[in-house]
């Protein structure tokens, strides 16, 4: 009786560490699941986006406070919960991301906040990373130049991200590479998605953010379509008085930029 009382604690924690494994794995498959869901009500969307990012601004924000605290812990399942639940508001994050692209013809005001545009890329691309490496591509993350804080919607900059990032993913061939950089300028900084995928022609590039335009299947990469998505990223960004713009040349890749204004010195 007493071995089996003290054998308790080891199996409470052993339960624990596979409850979250579990519930890891089932929020992913959720994600893969949202991903697939039509538009809806493009109003509702918006509202509850701008929600769950506060949300999760702040439990993100906590988990990173916390890992460099703990993580020389004794217990070394400390860190491995924590690292879980960074991966999960990271998962949450990209949820929210997609509900934006998911909205056609959204109309909203920009909430506009100083943002660590950095910190967001990194996220962006610590997520499609899983993707790309699935693939054999590898993604390539590096900052240039003077990055500053940035003034624009976390949510709306998030949605662009996502949508230029899974494009880059979706496109690449393996054993290819994926090059994410941010480049600080004067007034903002220009953040740059590119890859070594087929390539665009004049043409399509030329309807490349019209709403609805779909482009012809490459049989390599699967199902190629402009979508609304790209239209919903140029309008986005237009919105937060900031440019995107395609560079591509068939065969030899695309890369796609975005300007956005950098957070002016108050008096």
């Amino acid at each position: 009786m007493m071995r089996a009382a003290h054998e308790e604690p080891g199996n409470a924690k052993h339960a624990a560490i596979a409850a979250i494994t579990r519930a890891q794995q089932d929020l992913e498959h959720a994600v893969m699941q949202l991903d697939l869901l039509p538009a809806v009500d493009v109003h509702s969307v918006a509202l509850a986006a701008h929600a769950l990012n506060s949300f999760l601004t702040v439990s993100g924000g906590v988990v990173e406070l916390l890992l460099p605290v703990l993580r020389h812990h004794p217990d070394r399942q400390v860190t491995v919960w924590l690292e879980g639940l960074a991966h999960a508001n990271d998962l949450m994050n990209h949820t929210v991301s997609q509900l934006m692209n998911n909205s056609v013809g959204v109309e909203l005001t920009p909430r506009l906040e100083d943002v660590d545009l950095a910190r967001l890329v990194e996220r962006a691309c610590a997520y499609y990373r899983r993707a790309a490496e699935d693939k054999s591509v590898k993604l390539i993350f590096s900052l240039h130049g003077d990055v500053r804080p940035v003034r624009t919607d976390r949510v709306l900059t998030a949605a662009v991200l996502d949508n230029l990032l899974s494009n880059a993913v979706k496109y690449s061939s393996p054993d290819r590479h994926i090059w994410v950089e941010l480049h600080g300028e004067r007034d903002g900084v220009v953040c740059s998605v590119r890859d070594e995928g087929p390539g665009l022609s004049h043409d399509e590039q030329a309807r490349l953010f019209r709403p609805g335009i779909r482009l012809e299947p490459i049989p390599a990469a699967g199902e190629r379509s402009g979508g609304y998505g790209l239209a919903i990223a140029r309008s986005f960004v237009d919105r937060l008085g900031g440019e995107l713009t395609c560079a591509s040349t068939p065969n030899r890749g695309t890369t796609f930029s975005f300007w956005l204004p950098t957070v002016r010195p108050r008096p």
